[in-house]
């Protein structure tokens, strides 16, 4: 394949050259395959979105959205067999909670932070829960009675709405409900290169490889919750309350550890709260782990425990200190959201949406890098090939040996969809 004078970002700046394609990879020269005729147009490497969850973005794109529709609308759309509707930050009124204990179906509404989730009488009688409100892994309860065909489906429209904006490879988090055997279905035939990170307590009795362009390379963990349900775990209580959030790490995680670490395995680990952080170090250190670990998120991180971020990957949202301001006044800290300070000491850093909590346009967090601080080169080298780095991919670059997984857009990528994209040589979309 060539590519034929295109504006091509090199790191630095755009650059008019001719690229070559040759069995998914950039080569210094082919004459064989299709010729793409990118004059006038920038050449941009495919978007890494190092922390999603591909089945989430889907499935709220195929149900309700709370911050567009009220859930009055929703409850009056009788024909539909389940009620599945997400984006609260506060309960609708009790009035509309107990229209929907009247339905004979199930309803969930989960809160914006996906931590939290409200279901109706119905639902919680089904799956054998005394309290309508469910937090963390009691959620987890409730997916399997949506079917595997569902989630096919929004794994499709998913992985359709990352394409839609550059992004070719999304590392994640998507075995909540569907059967293991659907999961691999849906790996293997992805168009996009996925990087899953299991959920699961047992990592033993699954396999960790290569399905088709994309693999089963980590194992996910989540050691506490989200700020705005007051569940992320602090190392201070929250203002005017006795509470310190919930601590979700499991019993069993030395155990995965262990078997992580003999299988060249790497965790990924939810960590928000500066508690949550310190306990999963100190499980880290305790192990006497060898490899390099991720932790996703980090918005609070005490002083002592800093320097210690060296010795992992990092997978953090520029995003949420903005989303998160009104928040900051329920908690004490230390430091919070700090990931330019996190760049300035070198740290292994990526970029990352968490869509569906966050819009799964890379443009949105590009925005709010700059708006904290970092230069454009490094907002998209955490965006592309940081991101592919700490999956063990050689992406998110265009040169000689990487994977051909780019972009091509017709004006500036930080204001513009592209117009085509590109994954391992081959076109997955155009416009």
């Amino acid at each position: 394949m060539l590519i034929k004078n295109g504006y091509v970002w090199n790191g630095r700046i755009f650059e008019k050259k001719d690229l070559y394609v040759e069995n998914g990879k950039f080569v210094n020269f082919t004459d064989s395959g299709p010729v793409v005729d990118a004059t006038g147009l920038f050449v941009m490497p495919g978007w890494v979105d190092s922390h999603a969850h591909v089945i989430g973005t889907g499935m709220k794109l195929l149900t309700h959205d709370l911050t567009k529709e009220t859930l009055s609308d929703i409850l009056s759309k009788t024909q539909e067999n389940f009620v599945i509707a997400r984006g609260w930050e506060e309960l609708p009124d009790v009035g509309l909670l107990n229209k929907a204990n009247l339905l004979k179906k199930p309803v969930i509404l989960i809160r914006k932070c996906g931590h939290v989730a409200w279901v109706n009488d119905h639902l919680k009688d089904s799956i054998g829960k005394k309290e309508n409100l469910l937090y963390e892994d009691e959620i987890e309860k409730v997916w399997s009675i949506f079917g595997d065909e569902f989630f096919k489906k929004a794994f499709e429209v998913g992985q359709n709405e990352f394409i839609r904006y550059g992004v070719t490879q999304v590392h994640s988090d998507d075995f909540h409900g569907e059967s293991f055997e659907t999961l691999k279905e849906l790996l293997r035939n992805s168009k996009i290169r996925i990087f899953e990170k299991l959920y699961t307590k047992e990592p033993w009795k699954y396999e960790f490889g290569v399905y088709g362009i994309s693999k089963i390379g980590a194992i996910k963990q989540f050691a506490d919750g989200s700020l705005g349900g007051k569940t992320a775990y602090m190392l201070k209580p929250y203002k005017n309350s006795t509470n310190f959030g919930t601590f979700t790490l499991p019993k069993n995680f030395d155990d995965i550890v262990r078997f992580a670490e003999q299988n060249n395995i790497q965790i990924n680990v939810h960590t928000i709260g500066d508690k949550a952080l310190r306990e999963v170090l100190n499980r880290f250190e305790k192990n006497k782990v060898h490899l390099r670990h991720r932790l996703i998120h980090l918005q609070f991180i005490s002083k002592e425990d800093f320097p210690k971020l060296n010795r992992y990957y990092l997978s953090v949202q520029p995003h949420f200190y903005f989303e998160d301001i009104p928040l900051l006044e329920s908690v004490s800290f230390e430091m919070a959201y700090p990931f330019l300070e996190m760049h300035k000491a070198g740290y292994n850093m990526a970029f990352s949406t968490d869509s569906p909590v966050s819009p799964a346009d890379p443009k949105y967090v590009l925005e709010k890098a700059l708006k904290m601080g970092f230069t454009k080169e490094d907002t998209i080298y955490y965006y592309t090939e940081a991101g592919s780095k700490i999956a063990g991919y050689l992406c998110g670059k265009i040169d000689v040996g990487y994977y051909a997984d780019f972009v091509l857009y017709q004006d500036d990528p930080f204001e513009n969809d592209p117009v085509a994209v590109f994954v391992n040589g081959k076109e997955v979309t155009s416009r």
